[in-house]
């Protein structure tokens, strides 16, 4: 009998990580068939169950449309077809605003420890940790060095500890190399803007190339010299100007020092970085940061949405284990009713067993005593019976 279609919600879950990246661009259905083979040879356990329940030409039909869709390529289409996977608890939405909450001041913490030299090298970390240990400080410049790593919140569910997946990070290589082109282009930016406004200053210090002046010394000067900007642009900000120029100062800090930050922190930097270019009127490298916000701001989107499907997987997944262990402990205790209820059945049958090993010396005695007493009676009869056939014949007895 031919299977029914499966849900499209059931087949993206089963087969998201099967077309991912390159994979999610299949069209070609021999080729969509052989990817799922191949992960049902290799022991997938979602696929597995997927084709035994749907077949595999059903399974591979829904696939096909789910791609052509785009689905598998973009968790903003998976989101809009599938809104309830995505879906995310209050719960869960004030876990992120304390996670947030805590990575920022976390990420203010170490980009202020890097700007101030508190963070060296592990050489120096530990030559430093020698020093302290004598003073019996060690501990508390560890816990001053971790200060600089990303920490991740957890959540306990029974006795499993379940960790966060906020805040969101992007990968340090890509952050660094990120936040490093909008330093750089920066820099050309306040350079041009230094040479037009302020060319008295760079004579004077001898700047004659963007690379001279680092983001944070620009910060600086741009701080004490605020007349050369635009006083109705300074106004359009959504700080004041020494708040920004701050910033972009822990942006040079946070690039050269490799610190790890959150991805609404690196969001942060770019969006200032740009405000910072309209204000130096150089809207080439405006339009520059702007592309690149908007791409870091999908990405960072992305990633958030696929951590709310992963979330929303493993609570599926979790009320899955609970059900499976309210049917165990059930069949636990019924295992123990059924013990104590045999045990007792067998306590009443040894009992009667018992009881009846009790009776059986009493009323073996009472039918031996009728017995003994029936065969007397019985002896004493025929003495007399044969008595008195005798003195009928006139014989002696």
């Amino acid at each position: 009998m031919a299977k029914n279609p499966p849900d499209e919600r059931l087949v993206y879950l089963a087969l998201k990580n099967v077309f991912k990246g390159p994979d999610a661009q299949l069209r070609i259905a021999k080729k969509i068939r052989k990817l799922i083979q191949k992960h049902l040879d290799e022991g997938d356990a979602e696929v597995r169950a997927l084709i035994t329940e749907h077949n595999i030409d059903n399974v591979c039909n829904t696939a096909k449309t789910l791609l052509q869709d785009e689905i598998f390529a973009s968790t903003l289409r998976a989101k809009i077809r599938f809104p309830e996977v995505f879906e995310v608890s209050p719960a869960q939405s004030a876990e992120r605003v304390a996670s947030e909450a805590e990575a920022a001041r976390s990420d203010a913490d170490a980009i202020r420890d890097a700007a101030e030299g508190h963070q060296g090298t592990w050489a120096a970390l530990e030559a430093s940790e020698l020093e302290l240990a004598r003073k019996g400080k060690g501990k508390e410049l560890v816990s001053e060095a971790s200060a600089t790593r990303p920490r991740k919140r957890s959540f306990t569910r029974a006795s499993v500890s379940i960790p966060s997946l906020y805040p969101v990070y992007i990968p340090l290589q890509i952050q660094h190399r990120l936040l490093m082109r909008v330093q750089a282009t920066l820099e050309d930016a306040c350079y041009e803007f230094g040479h037009r406004m302020m060319g008295d200053i760079l004579q004077k210090e001898g700047w004659d190339c963007p690379e001279s002046v680092e983001l944070n010394i620009w910060a600086r000067v741009f701080r004490g010299n605020e007349d050369k900007f635009d006083a109705e642009k300074l106004l359009e900000l959504r700080k004041p100007f020494p708040e920004l120029l701050d910033s972009i100062a822990q942006l040079r800090h946070t690039a050269v020092h490799r610190v790890r930050v959150s991805a609404n922190k690196t969001q942060q930097f770019i969006t200032e970085a740009e405000s910072l270019a309209t204000l130096l009127h150089n809207y080439t490298c405006a339009r520059m940061l702007s592309r690149l916000r908007r791409e870091a701001q999908q990405v960072i989107d992305d990633l958030g949405r696929n951590k709310d499907l992963l979330e929303s997987i493993l609570k599926e997944k979790l009320q899955e284990i609970d059900a499976r262990r309210r049917e165990l402990d059930s069949l636990e205790c019924n295992a123990v009713e059924d013990m104590l209820r045999e045990d007792k059945e067998y306590q009443t049958l040894a009992s009667a067993t018992l009881e009846q090993a009790i009776t059986i010396p009493t009323t073996f005695q009472q039918s031996a005593y009728t017995s003994e007493h029936d065969t007397s009676s019985e002896a004493e009869a025929e003495v007399e019976s044969l008595e008195e056939s005798s003195f009928v014949q006139g014989k002696p007895p």
